[in-house]
């Protein structure tokens, strides 16, 4: 058989057009360096997509409701408090799913100094709960909060994480 030769652009072209899939099965990948991505909400309103799972969202002191999509199994949603809340954040869910949980509470003031072993300090609720707030005082939402929303099911979020308040602690749940 003779050779026969092509262009540089061709191959380009066939090699931009190659679309595959890799199948990595029970794969381990080593020595990959993966950056969380971290979105900063400073605006009043914000709805996370399907594809910012695995993200950090950062509650920098401004007033933000967020609405978490549609449950889908696996998707996991991580809020902070990048400083003390200074108005109410919210985090709600659609109107078919729920949210169920439980928070370790603390106050700013609840340290290794004045902590018994007597002390309860659990934020839980059951499923028929769909909105949490955090409003920087008895809610939570000072500098240090960190709550995880993991879609369970189609249809439920498990809530935990760490709220840091002020005052005489309330639930978050409503």
């Amino acid at each position: 058989m003779g050779t026969k030769r092509i262009g540089l652009a061709r191959v380009q072209g066939l090699i931009e057009n190659l679309k595959r899939d890799l199948n990595m099965n029970a794969a381990t990948l080593r020595n990959v360096a993966v950056k969380k991505n971290v979105v900063q909400l400073t605006e009043t309103t914000y709805a996370p997509t399907a594809e910012e799972s695995g993200t950090i969202f950062a509650f920098v002191g401004d007033e933000c409701t967020v609405t978490l999509p549609q449950a889908a199994v696996g998707l996991e949603y991580t809020f902070v408090c990048a400083a003390t809340a200074h108005a109410t954040s919210v985090i709600t869910t659609q109107t078919a799913d729920g949210l169920a949980g439980a928070l370790i509470c603390t106050t700013a003031a609840l340290n290794n100094t004045n902590l018994t072993n007597t002390t309860s300090i659990i934020d839980s609720w059951a499923t028929t709960i769909d909105t949490f707030t955090l409003n920087g005082t008895t809610q939570g939402g000072l500098l240090g909060t960190q709550v995880t929303f993991t879609a369970v099911s189609d249809s439920m979020w498990n809530v935990s994480g760490i709220k840091i308040g002020s005052g005489t602690l309330v639930t978050s749940a409503s």
